[in-house]
């Protein structure tokens, strides 16, 4: 995307986290800087992509950071997946400044960003969504207004889903035709000109086909959005559970160390046999927690203990039950032993500590590890 500006003789100051991936860039007349703050100085559009809300909010407010230097007169344009409460957040950041702000995630991958034929989706005002659209314009064949700010930004996780669900479901539909003992070519050419294809089917299917991963879209980052996702789905009270399978899928695929792979990998995790010792395994902690302590202790295995477990990694996903007054149940759903063996030895100790401290009387636990056998339907 950097290039393309180049390419359209916008003077361009660089930052990125990792500095050698601005070496390119440097040699094709971009300025490095030597900070976010050095970037953005005296600049009229500032422009971002990151991968996560963490780094978005580091590299903006951080004391080198973005908004030390930020014009009155600015526009940040945001390009990561951050999700729409962060995007309002920053919107609002900005505002504080006397700079405007819009949120422009965009659709494709490397060769669509290399070819300046990205679909860019932008949400903000209209006065600065047109102001954005003069730069985006040289990224994107397709500007999309979205609607106000943070539109954008859940309208691009929404596609995610779509790319996710549709990639996993092919995954799993083009394993069952190679035990089912068809070939790939037959299963392309049935695809070819059906109301299945399409061209995002059109390339994705040769990677699954042919086990081709180099990343244009990592699975980390494809976890990252769907999470986005189902944050920004419970905000909303609404229950995702084909979202959640596939995320499973995803999941196990990252704990297979495909995390930096092309998210098209979910196909080789799909096909590992199972082994003895990678069996699904349920981790599960009940609580027995006195009626006085309940809503404490319910608030804070929703909002601090449960996701600090599941950051550890080790974890597909976890769900938390009430069975009756006081009654908690916690499981933890890991994709083999050896998972939650890491869990307990370097996670457990230091949470079970932090949920002690926070209540020392009151809540009687007891844990369980239970392995998956069968499964119906």
């Amino acid at each position: 995307m950097a290039a393309r500006l180049l390419a359209a003789g916008a003077p361009l100051t660089i930052w990125n986290r990792s500095p050698s991936r601005g070496d390119d860039l440097v040699a094709q007349g971009a300025r490095r800087a030597r900070t976010p703050a050095d970037a953005a100085y005296d600049a009229e559009v500032v422009l971002t992509m990151l991968a996560d809300p963490p780094a978005l909010e580091a590299v903006l407010t951080a004391p080198d950071g973005v908004f030390k230097t930020l014009k009155r007169s600015a526009i940040l344009i945001d390009c990561s997946t951050v999700g729409p409460a962060v995007a309002r957040a920053t919107a609002a950041q900005c505002a504080a400044r006397d700079a405007a702000y819009v949120d422009a995630p965009v659709l494709g991958s490397v060769p669509a960003a290399e070819q300046g034929t990205l679909t860019i989706l932008v949400g903000g005002a209209p006065a600065d969504v047109e102001r954005a659209s003069v730069i985006l314009a040289h990224l994107g064949k397709t500007i999309l207004p979205a609607g106000d700010v943070g539109a954008a930004s859940a309208l691009k996780l929404v596609m995610n889903l779509l790319v996710a669900g549709q990639t996993e479901l092919m995954a799993e539909s083009f394993l069952l035709a190679e035990r089912a003992g068809l070939s790939s070519d037959v299963v392309r050419n049935a695809l070819a000109g059906s109301v299945l294809d399409s061209p995002f089917v059109g390339y994705k299917a040769p990677q699954l086909l042919e086990r081709q991963f180099t990343p244009l879209f990592t699975t980390a980052l494809l976890l990252k959005d769907i999470d986005l996702a189902l944050d920004l789905a419970r905000s909303h009270d609404l229950e995702l559970p084909g979202v959640r399978a596939a995320r499973d899928a995803y999941a196990a695929s990252a704990l297979a160390g495909r995390r930096d792979d092309d998210f098209s990998a979910v196909i080789s995790t799909l096909d590992r046999r199972t082994v003895e010792g990678e069996e699904p395994v349920t981790y599960e902690v009940t609580a027995r927690v006195d009626d006085a302590l309940a809503y404490d202790y319910e608030r804070y295995m929703i909002e601090k203990h449960i996701p600090d477990v599941v950051r550890t990694g080790c974890f597909l996903h976890a769900r938390l039950d009430q069975g009756g007054e006081g009654q908690f149940r916690a499981s933890y759903h890991a994709a083999s032993h050896a998972e939650v063996d890491r869990y307990l030895a370097e996670f457990a100790p230091a949470l079970r500590e932090q949920t002690t401290a926070r209540f020392p009387t009151g809540v009687t636990l007891s844990r369980r590890i239970w392995s998956a056998r069968t499964q119906w339907p």
